[in-house]
């Protein structure tokens, strides 16, 4: 009878037993039903108040955690796995330490030492609601990507930049590139994976930074769209991508949550393994990836897939590449980054091009330097330069001449000492 004291429920069951109330009034009083009410009776004639006590009181539970376990529960996670959400926890018990055990009870024991979780849920604003987007319906319709700038090596350490892409149909996380900064090169990896592992997507959605979208002013002070060489951009554009921008973080909600958990789970794993830089940490990744899918991510329906067969990984190079302009000088060459370089065709022969043309150079992903000239394309090679250096062949030293007697200018020099006396 909860909410009752015994002293109270054993004047009711007295009452009962004397006939000054009957069953059915101390069975409406004690809020239970009649048939309980007259067990109770009858308990309490042959048990009496002890009647009232659960029947397991001061028994030990069958399935009560061993206090030894308990104690190496704790000290797992004070030293070991010291950082860790209480459900990433739960799974390195179960799968690493071989310690079956609930999660209720593991929330029980790690609450009764103390141990607070860093996922513990705070107070939310309910007039911060954003409604839920429907998810598309086929994998590969539309990839999440963004970038998340945060201290993934520790607090002592300098902050890195992780960036990601996740499809939005399954939750799949397609994947992830570590650099110091939001860079191109930190995207053009992450797209790199996900070409040589599911093929091109249809369509990227991504946020409105430079490197997806740049936009001006116009004369009247409205937005419009640039017409400029943004690489990442014309990749897509070349690959057959369509690149979806928003100003809004709740637009893409899907990627923005996949920071919050790699922010608790990916941070735990790197602490876990000694990993602090950027280097080692994406040789990690691919494993970190491949265990969060199978926890979290829904299998992908192949059959329905939109991913498009990506080119070989040669060509793959070519299209994630950096494009530049570069104008032909006198000698057919034209200057890159401090070189002097020349167009040579298949026969290693240097192509001649008229002064001042403008040609398209394209750093590619493993570092080689092609060019594009009356849309084909070269190879490049350092300029041959026809001129020699001074100090190598110094100018001849010119022979001294002296004039004759006779030449005229001596003979202007000797008439002008005769006429002012020699002087």
């Amino acid at each position: 009878m909860k909410g009752f004291s015994d002293k109270y429920v054993e004047s009711i069951i007295r009452k009962t037993i004397k006939g000054a109330m009957t069953a059915k009034q101390a069975a409406q009083k004690l809020e239970i039903t009649k048939q309980y009410m007259n067990r109770l009776k009858i308990r309490y004639l042959s048990e009496g108040i002890s009647c009232l006590s659960h029947g397991n009181t001061g028994k030990q539970r069958e399935w009560k955690t061993p206090e030894e376990i308990c104690a190496r529960i704790v000290a797992l996670y004070k030293n070991k796995y010291h950082g860790f959400n209480f459900r990433h926890f739960l799974e390195k018990l179960n799968e690493e330490e071989l310690i079956e055990i609930s999660y209720g009870a593991l929330y029980r024991i790690l609450s009764e030492a103390d141990i607070q979780s860093p996922k513990c849920q705070h107070c939310r604003k309910k007039n911060n609601i954003h409604p839920t987007r429907p998810r598309r319906e086929c994998f590969g319709e539309l990839l999440q990507t963004d970038a998340s700038l945060h201290r993934w090596f520790g607090e002592s350490l300098p902050k890195a930049t992780l960036h990601g892409s996740i499809d939005d149909s399954t939750g799949i996380v397609m994947g992830l590139f570590f650099d110091k900064e939001e860079t191109l090169w930190g995207y053009y990896n992450m797209l790199r994976q996900i070409l040589l592992k599911h093929g091109i997507p249809e369509a990227f959605y991504a946020d409105n930074r430079s490197i997806f979208e740049l936009r001006k002013l116009s004369e009247k002070n409205q937005t419009i769209d640039r017409d400029v060489h943004i690489q990442f951009k014309r990749c897509c554009s070349q690959l057959g991508i369509e690149l979806i921008t928003t100003s809004t973080p709740q637009a893409k909600g899907r990627i923005e949550r996949l920071w919050e958990t790699l922010q608790s789970r990916l941070i735990a794993e790197l602490a876990l393994r000694g990993i602090t830089d950027i280097e080692s940490a994406n040789a990690f990744l691919p494993e970190f990836m491949e265990d969060y899918n199978r926890r979290f991510a829904s299998a992908p329906d192949t059959e329905n897939s939109l991913f498009v067969p990506a080119p070989e990984e040669q060509e793959i190079n070519y299209y994630l590449s950096i494009q530049y302009e570069r104008t032909i000088d006198n000698g057919s060459a034209f200057t890159f980054f401090g070189s002097k370089l020349q167009l040579v065709d298949t026969k290693g022969k240097v192509v001649r091009i008229i002064r001042g043309t403008v040609i398209d150079v394209y750093r590619t992903f493993d570092n080689c330097i092609v060019a594009v000239y009356d849309g084909k394309f070269y190879e490049t090679k350092d300029a041959v330069v026809d001129r020699i250096r001074p100090e190598e062949s110094p100018k001849p030293e010119k022979p001294h001449w002296k004039p004759d007697s006779n030449h005229p200018w001596r003979r202007a020099v000797v008439s002008r000492k005769r006429k002012t006396g020699g002087n």
